[in-house]
């Protein structure tokens, strides 16, 4: 998928992948190509919860199916109920409700006790 668009890929090392938030200045090769994320620094948006054209074509671009429709799902929530709900709801959303595991985005199941899980 981004074979195209990031130079380097097929040499990924695991110290490539390491990010610590948008907001950071240590950034994952795939963020160091983010148009979203090169969009809300440019006009100092802590995120797209901020922006008043959102969705836009940063958005209708977006390369991962996953990650666009997690965008699309919680951006609007964020700008509903402000930045603590949101976090308080995602980090519940994301927590295991049989062993209480925390989960990533895309996961199926548990990696800890391999229960179904169905989060975006």
């Amino acid at each position: 998928m981004y074979k195209s668009t990031i130079p380097g890929i097929d040499r990924t090392t695991v110290d490539d992948l390491w990010c610590d938030g948008c907001l950071a200045e240590r950034k994952s090769m795939f963020c160091r190509y983010c148009k979203i994320r090169d969009c809300t620094t440019a006009h100092s948006y802590e995120g797209c919860h901020r922006c008043d054209t959102f969705p836009c074509e940063h958005i209708d671009n977006f390369p991962m199916p996953v990650g666009k429709k997690v965008i699309l799902r919680t951006i609007p929530y964020w700008k509903e109920h402000g930045t603590e709900k949101f976090v308080r709801d995602e980090e519940s959303r994301y927590t295991c409700p049989q062993c209480g595991n925390a989960l990533f985005r895309g996961a199926k199941r548990c990696n800890t006790c391999k229960t179904p899980v169905e989060l975006d």
